[in-house]
């Protein structure tokens, strides 16, 4: 029997290696005769650089730069010397990870630390850089990257100002640097928000970094005020375009300066695996997340590998922390079945902690449901 396994992290307890690794040691268990195929998955958030690396085989650049308020800091990023690409997850410069509760603050945070990760990755001679969008802290329409690689930004007056999501709104000019890199973006992007409005970077997602209501609205009006000025000064209409909402609106400042795509992050690591080139003779796909919802379908890890399973006629059970979905739900997402390795006798607590033994526990009776 071939198996492939291809499960993200559960969040806050297992990486996507160690639930591979769990699963993979669960289903040998049972004593049947079983070649495995382990491929751990990511979606654009938290972690995304980390599988990206398993596959490209990259080597990790530190580098200086400074966190979303501005305080230097050293991180890290991937390289692939062959191919001249970075990949880069913004979370590691412009994270909510780096911020005390107290600090969060969508006004005064800014993306200038992932645009100094650019900026080094441009000067190794990158041709492409892999951005993830996870996990932000910032508002600021990516004028912090922007302005890490030349870009300056003024008021009616003429006075320069600093990338942040309060300035957005005071934003009259944009000043070009005469030397744009030739540098193309292919950013990971989960989400289909546009960048203003109802369904917009700061009403979705503002609050949770740290915006009341009133700022959420002050916010809003700055980006769409950048909008104006982007199309004003590039003729682009950056406004409506599905993904420009997502991490606080980074694409709509990158897209009009630059050649930019954006796919799914699931659809990165899919391509950057091969996994598809092990699907022929697959008899079941075992694919999992911490918590298996509604949204598991919206460009997470699971819906994502159901789909796939199905094209090739293969079955799929998913494993997860935490199962929110009914039958029917299971079922709509594409799965023969989901089992969670949370129930009556174990608490969240305990799932959280002893994670990789239960999931062993589990992973060795799949093959009954089958």
């Amino acid at each position: 029997m071939k198996i492939i396994v291809a499960p993200d992290k559960f969040k806050g307890s297992l990486t996507c290696f160690e639930v591979c690794k769990a699963i993979s040691t669960g289903i040998k268990k049972s004593g049947q005769s079983i070649e495995v195929f382990e491929f751990p998955m990511a979606d654009g958030g938290d972690g995304f650089a980390t599988v990206i690396k398993h596959y490209l085989r990259t080597d990790t650049v530190y580098c200086d730069t400074v966190d979303p308020l501005g305080r230097n800091i050293t991180v890290s990023y991937e390289w692939n010397e062959k191919d001249r690409i970075a990949i880069i997850e913004m979370a590691v410069a412009s994270g909510l990870v780096l911020l005390k509760e107290e600090e969060r603050d969508p006004l005064l945070t800014s993306t200038l630390g992932t645009g100094l990760l650019i900026k080094n990755a441009i000067g190794k001679g990158a041709t492409k850089i892999i951005l993830g969008l996870g996990g932000s802290a910032t508002n600021d329409a990516g004028t912090g990257i922007l302005a890490a690689l030349g870009f300056q930004f003024v008021n009616e007056r003429g006075d320069l100002l600093q990338a942040s999501g309060e300035n957005l709104l005071l934003i009259k000019k944009i000043i070009i640097p005469s030397f744009i890199p030739p540098v193309k973006f292919e950013i990971a992007c989960d989400v289909q928000n546009v960048l203003y409005g109802h369904q917009g970077a700061a009403y979705v997602y503002a609050p949770q970094k740290g915006a009341n209501e009133e700022q959420v609205k002050f916010l809003d009006k700055g980006l769409k005020n950048f909008a104006a000025v982007i199309k004003e000064e590039t003729g682009k209409d950056i406004s409506a375009i599905p993904g420009t909402g997502a991490a606080g609106g980074i694409a709509a400042g990158v897209l009009p300066f630059f050649d930019v795509g954006m796919k799914k992050g699931i659809e990165m690591i899919i391509e950057a695996s091969k996994i598809e080139e092990q699907m022929t003779g697959t008899n079941l796909l075992i694919t999992g997340e911490g918590k298996i919802d509604e949204q598991s379908s919206a460009g997470k890890v699971v819906g994502y590998m159901a789909v796939l399973a199905k094209e090739y006629g293969i079955s799929c059970i998913a494993l997860c922390g935490e199962l929110q979905l009914d039958e029917a739900g299971i079922k709509t997402l594409g799965l023969q079945k989901a089992i969670a390795i949370q129930d009556s006798s174990v608490s969240k607590e305990e799932a959280m902690k002893n994670a990789g033994s239960l999931l062993i526990k589990k992973a060795s009776g799949i093959l009954n449901f089958l």
